[in-house]
């Protein structure tokens, strides 16, 4: 292809004489500051596609209001909507710019087996990873709880299940030779602690990937640090 549906126009001959046309743009109602949403602003960036970003206030509500229900009733960001078609989950929306603007790209092959591996670490890190991080710092950061040691036991059992995962080499891709989305989604959950500070030295395999993943993605790191930053304001931790 000769990646016009990336740069959302359409291609009118073989040999790519492109005329643009008129069509709306693909909005993600997002925040900086939330690592889900950094994730899907990441993988578009990669293959080339231009997010209309419209941010939404997750403090005063926002998400709430009726048009945003009309989006999406679970009301959580991020939210994507391409033309007439809405969808929300970071994982989901993920997978869906790829195969839909970038059927061909590395991030999401199309290989049977890899991407069962790539959809292992996608739902790992949904439903246990990511998961314990929001439980454990969410809870006492966001909610005005007391820390919770029992979900704090939980965490470190998911750092340690990673950190095994990474024995050996923790300089490596999660799945293959080559950046994938099981990588940028474990990253943008790792940002949380890295967010408070939280000591990762226990888990060096942990530690050495999460420095070696952001340096492979240099191209896109100001995505993290601007949300990073957000993240810690919002906490009055800057």
């Amino acid at each position: 292809h000769c990646g016009c549906r990336s740069l959302r126009v359409r291609c009118t001959g073989a040999h790519c004489a492109c005329s643009l046309w008129s069509e709306m743009s693909i909005v993600l109602h997002q925040l900086n500051a939330s690592p889900p949403c950094r994730a899907v602003r990441i993988v578009a960036r990669l293959v080339g596609i231009v997010l209309e970003l419209k941010d939404v206030n997750l403090l005063a509500k926002e998400q709430m209001q009726e048009a945003f229900l009309k989006l999406n009733p679970m009301h959580t960001i991020p939210t994507l909507q391409d033309d007439t078609f809405v969808l929300w989950e970071s994982r989901a929306i993920m997978r869906y710019l790829v195969d839909m603007y970038a059927p061909d790209h590395s991030l999401y092959p199309k290989d049977v087996r890899t991407r069962a591996l790539i959809n292992q670490f996608l739902d790992y890190d949904l439903g246990t990873f990511y998961r314990t991080v929001t439980d454990y710092f969410y809870a006492y950061l966001l909610k005005g709880e007391e820390k919770c040691p029992k979900k704090e036991a939980a965490l470190l059992t998911s750092l340690r299940s990673l950190e095994t995962v990474l024995d050996g080499n923790a300089k490596r891709f999660l799945v293959g030779q080559k950046m994938t989305l099981a990588d940028i989604s474990l990253l943008e959950s790792l940002t949380v602690p890295e967010a408070v500070n939280y000591d990762l030295s226990p888990f060096p395999n942990v530690k050495t990937w999460y420095e070696w993943i952001q340096l492979k993605l240099s191209t896109v790191n100001e995505i993290n640090t601007q949300g990073i930053a957000q993240f810690r304001a919002c906490l009055g931790m800057q």
